[in-house]
């Protein structure tokens, strides 16, 4: 089978799940802690693309390493190559203070 560039809607939604926790597995068996991640296909621009969002920072080198590392299992595991993969950063405390409601003033 030919490795797919682009896959059908039908077809993306059906591995998606299975997708995604093969991604975080693999970067959490890596010490990467994974917040979030999301899966991307555009019918329009024919991409696949991943988004995956951090609690604590890791560095550069171990991010490249870790992007490479699942774009070879992507294509070994699905037969799926990624167009582009995106890391975020939001750290915890960043990430509660926006959970906690703001207080209201005394007047």
């Amino acid at each position: 089978m030919p490795k797919a560039k682009f896959l059908s809607a039908e077809l993306f939604n059906a591995v998606k799940r299975d997708v995604s926790k093969h991604i975080k597995k693999k970067l959490r068996g890596m010490e990467i802690d994974v917040t979030d991640m999301e899966l991307h296909n555009s019918s329009q621009t024919k991409t696949l693309r991943v988004y995956v969002t951090l609690s604590r920072t890791t560095n550069l080198k171990a991010l490249y390493l870790a992007e490479s590392m699942i774009c070879k299992e992507l294509q070994d595991e699905f037969d799926m190559q990624p167009h582009a993969f995106y890391w975020r950063y939001l750290p915890e405390e960043k990430a509660a203070e926006e959970a906690a409601p703001l207080p209201t003033p005394d007047c």
